[in-house]
């Protein structure tokens, strides 16, 4: 009997140890609730913990102030004082950075074209005769802002513009009294100052829509400082324009 029991005893043991051991086995782990990892929202800042550079465009009205030079090289004005301005567009590329809590720098590479027109009609024979002239620079703007705001920055200020000429083009058509047309492009670099300076001011806002890019408005100023022509032509030549700057800014932060 006390055998009996001591095998009963003994086979609960080993049954209760096999179905634990069952139950260890084939236990299955419930799944983990998924924990969405919340999104940190980024804080504007005034940008001096990164880097900027742009891309743009710009939507250039150009004019001149032409007057005669000094004897003895100077020619009166003759038809070129009925000249007009000229629309054309210019390209930049540059970096624009804060480097204090007010303050900004501006330092670009642009192709900026400036010109003026001609037109003529003859009311007694139905001639006509116009032209328009272009000139191309490269050019190197450097400006420092006052410059307010994070995301939404205001800009104000101005600096130098150094330029390198880089080609002319004059495009002319004319009819006669027979209703005979035609048309010519003269392309010169001679007579032309091969360097240029400008004084450029803006005034412009950029606004930003995520981390990292921003777009922008920047409308600017220049006035030639230098004669487009060199000294022995028969005119002094300073270009005056508004250039409609806009484009794309993108950010990358310092570490």
């Amino acid at each position: 009997m006390d055998l009996f029991k001591q095998m009963l005893v003994l086979g609960s043991i080993g049954v209760a140890s096999l179905s634990f051991g069952q139950i260890s086995s084939g236990k299955v782990e419930e799944p983990k609730p998924d924990v969405d990892t919340p999104r940190v929202k980024r804080t504007p800042t005034e940008g001096l913990d990164e880097f900027s550079f742009y891309l743009g465009a710009g939507r250039v009205f150009s004019n001149r102030v032409l007057t005669e030079n000094a004897f003895p090289f100077g020619a009166p004005l003759g038809l070129r004082a009925d000249e007009t301005g000229l629309k054309s567009w210019s390209f930049q590329v540059g970096v624009r950075n804060r480097f204090a809590q007010w303050f900004s720098y501006d330092a670009g590479l642009s192709i900026d074209r400036t010109g003026e027109s001609y037109s003529y009609d003859d009311p007694e024979t139905d001639s006509t005769y116009s032209y328009t002239t272009r000139y191309t620079y490269y050019a190197l703007p450097l400006q420092v802002f006052v410059t307010y705001g994070k995301d939404l920055r205001f800009f104000a200020g101005g600096g130098i513009q150094p330029q390198l000429f880089a080609g002319y083009r004059q495009e002319q058509q004319w009819t006669t009294s027979k209703n005979g047309e035609d048309k010519a492009t003269i392309t010169a670099d001679k007579g032309m100052n091969s360097f240029t300076m400008a004084a450029i001011a803006s005034a412009g806002v950029q606004l930003r829509f995520g981390p990292r890019v921003s777009i922008y408005l920047l409308p600017t100023m220049l006035w030639n400082l230098t004669s487009t022509y060199d000294d022995q032509s028969d005119y002094i030549h300073k270009a005056r324009t508004f250039n409609l700057k806009f484009g794309l800014v993108f950010h990358f932060p310092q570490y």
